[in-house]
């Protein structure tokens, strides 16, 4: 799509000017914000960022491969073209717009607490059986991730997916108008990053800003199970959605799942769909998923609902699904050999939040032997956050949770509360953690049939998993093993 804006063209957009009227002679497909990702006709935009500058690495383009560069500052010695403006990310969100409006792709659009980036994955599986799809990378959701995602879009693009992020009020509105997608859903109101907020509602609120920007006739999906459905119905009412589609186990959900039975490779789930719409004329489809954790049955629903509102057929977006596992960090399972002891390493390691710290719990109960957990502090919780974690004491003790190892201060004090059959260890910090994990998994793997570990991503979960996975994974011993012979 970029390659529709001539070099004049981006810098009306930019409203910036080529250095030196240096303008190049040929259009680009893509921009990047990495240069070591730059490829032939591709426009390099140099941001500053928390760790390095953008700028730093102008030089490093090739003018020989067509590219170019969206700097704030040119760098007189590099060869490369560039296109002087007031603010890069400015530029990268103008010429983003641009895109949006010019594109004919169907444009999906989603947000929620929880179960965005595992639903929009979801989605993009549905889609890519009926045509060329584009979506964000990952969960790159924010201010960046989101414009970022159209400016890479290429020209051929029948569907166009972006997951959009927020941590405080206004963030959702402005990607939205951004975008202007045509279908729009929210997976569910939860309490991640409450520390930004007084109350849920406010969060409801903000999530509700999906719906500021929708193109003409825009079609609206809303989990029909949460407390603030009626406040999100209204707002998208209220914005001008033309339908309104849901979703959840609720007896008035559009979608409604009726069944999630867990099997070995996954989950059987039947759901009741409308198949006119007017939502007259109930049609029931029942199909596999290859997701263990039960509350992925729902987040199946909303990117269900959100297919059928293009248009595509139910049945075979659902087919789709039947080898869509369990995602790195969301749920994904490794099996690991400690010590002479198996064990199914279950990596929830990405994020954590209250919602989705009590569904992982819930999941591991589910599972046949002995449990144990590696879990981070939830971060993000503001006045909420030692109330939240406290609540774990009843959650673990439910589970039947053998043993614990808590890292960082909230965690910690988590653990103190604890009966004294529910073994803890306890460190201030994931530096502390990873020190003596081997030496704590050699003491409490004869006891361990399933681990799981969570937390935020910034306490550190994520790199308890990844040392898990590359030291004990029975994968990557056998690679080892087969390379070594």
């Amino acid at each position: 799509m970029l390659s529709q804006l001539s070099p004049q063209h981006l810098a009306e957009l930019c409203k910036g000017q080529w250095y030196k009227d240096k303008i190049p002679s040929a259009r680009f497909t893509a921009a990047q914000i990495d240069s070591r990702l730059m490829e032939s006709n591709q426009l390099f935009i140099a941001l500053e960022g928390k760790q390095t500058d953008g700028h730093r690495f102008i030089a490093n383009l090739d003018p020989e491969q067509q590219q170019a560069a969206i700097v704030e500052t040119p760098a007189p010695q590099a060869r490369a073209a560039q296109l002087c403006v007031a603010s890069s990310l400015r530029a990268l969100q103008a010429l983003s717009g641009e895109i949006a409006g010019r594109t004919t792709a169907i444009k999906f659009a989603l947000t929620g607490s929880v179960g965005k980036t595992g639903t929009k994955d979801m989605l993009v599986r549905m889609l890519t059986t009926f045509g060329s799809t584009h979506a964000t990378k990952g969960n790159y959701n924010n201010h960046i991730g989101a414009p970022l995602t159209l400016v890479q879009m290429p020209e051929d693009t029948k569907f166009l997916v972006c997951e959009l992020g927020m941590n405080h009020a206004g963030e959702i509105a402005d990607l939205s108008e951004i975008v202007k997608p045509s279908i729009a859903a929210i997976t569910c109101i939860a309490d991640s990053h409450i520390g930004h907020f007084d109350c849920l509602q406010q969060i409801a609120d903000a999530k509700a800003e999906l719906f500021s920007s929708f193109t003409a006739g825009g079609t609206a999906i809303l989990p029909r199970d949460d407390s603030f459905f009626i406040h999100l119905k209204t707002a998208a009412e209220t914005a001008g959605a033309s339908r309104i589609l849901s979703f959840g186990t609720h007896p008035e959900s559009s979608f409604r799942l009726t069944e999630a039975q867990r099997e070995k490779d996954g989950l059987r789930l039947t759901i009741d769909y409308p198949c006119d719409k007017n939502n007259g004329q109930i049609k029931s489809i029942t199909f596999g998923l290859a997701m263990t954790a039960r509350h992925w049955a729902v987040n199946a629903a909303c990117a269900l609902a959100m297919s059928a509102a293009a248009g595509l057929d139910v049945r075979t977006a659902a087919a789709s699904l039947s080898d869509f596992a369990d995602l790195p960090g969301r749920g994904k399972t490794f099996n690991l050999n400690i010590g002479g002891h198996s064990i199914n390493l279950i990596d929830d390691s990405y994020n954590a939040g209250p919602t989705s710290m009590s569904a992982a719990l819930e999941t591991l109960a589910e599972l046949p032997g002995q449990h144990g957990v590696i879990l981070s502090d939830m971060l993000e919780l503001g006045v909420f956050s030692t109330q939240a974690h406290q609540a774990m004491v009843a959650q673990i003790i439910e589970a039947k949770i053998r043993w614990v190892v808590a890292i960082g201060p909230q965690m910690t004090a988590m653990a103190d509360d604890l009966p004294d059959s529910i073994k803890s260890i306890c460190h201030p910090n994931i530096i502390s953690a990873l020190s003596t994990l081997d030496h704590d998994l050699a003491l409490l793997a004869k006891r361990t049939d399933n681990l799981l570990v969570k937390g935020s991503h910034g306490s550190g979960a994520y790199l308890v998993s990844r040392h898990l996975a590359e030291t004990y994974s029975k994968v990557s011993a056998a690679k080892e093993k087969n390379h070594a012979s």
